[in-house]
């Protein structure tokens, strides 16, 4: 009788569960492609080592896709795409705009981090 109890439950509160769950990957995954993409850019020229420069062309390229994939799928779903990064990933575009070329080491860095 409990498990009947616990599955009805669940029954109940899954879809809202799997909703929230739903908005919070998009809102994650949207912020995260946002900023490969926009972190990828502002490095991409200010880059010194080839290997780092062609990495951070592929990210803009890979995650400029799966941008324009999620934002698609979202719609059809009604969720919404944020349309700008978080105050944490903003910092951090901005300290590889202000930082003195080349930013190889911390593009990396955010790079391993994210």
């Amino acid at each position: 009788m409990a498990s009947l109890s616990i599955a009805t439950a669940m029954t109940a509160v899954l879809p809202a569960l799997s909703a929230e769950t739903a908005q919070d990957f998009v809102t994650k995954a949207a912020i995260g492609g946002m900023f490969e993409v926009q972190s990828s850019k502002v490095a991409q020229s200010r880059l010194q080592d080839p290997t780092l420069k062609d990495f951070a062309q592929k990210m803009i390229s890979d995650h400029g896709a799966a941008n324009a994939k999620l934002e698609s799928i979202a719609g059809e779903q009604k969720l919404q795409v944020p349309a700008d990064l978080d105050a944490a990933h903003k910092s951090d575009v901005d300290k590889l705009q202000s930082a003195a070329a080349p930013v190889d080491a911390t593009y990396a860095d955010m790079q391993k981090t994210a």
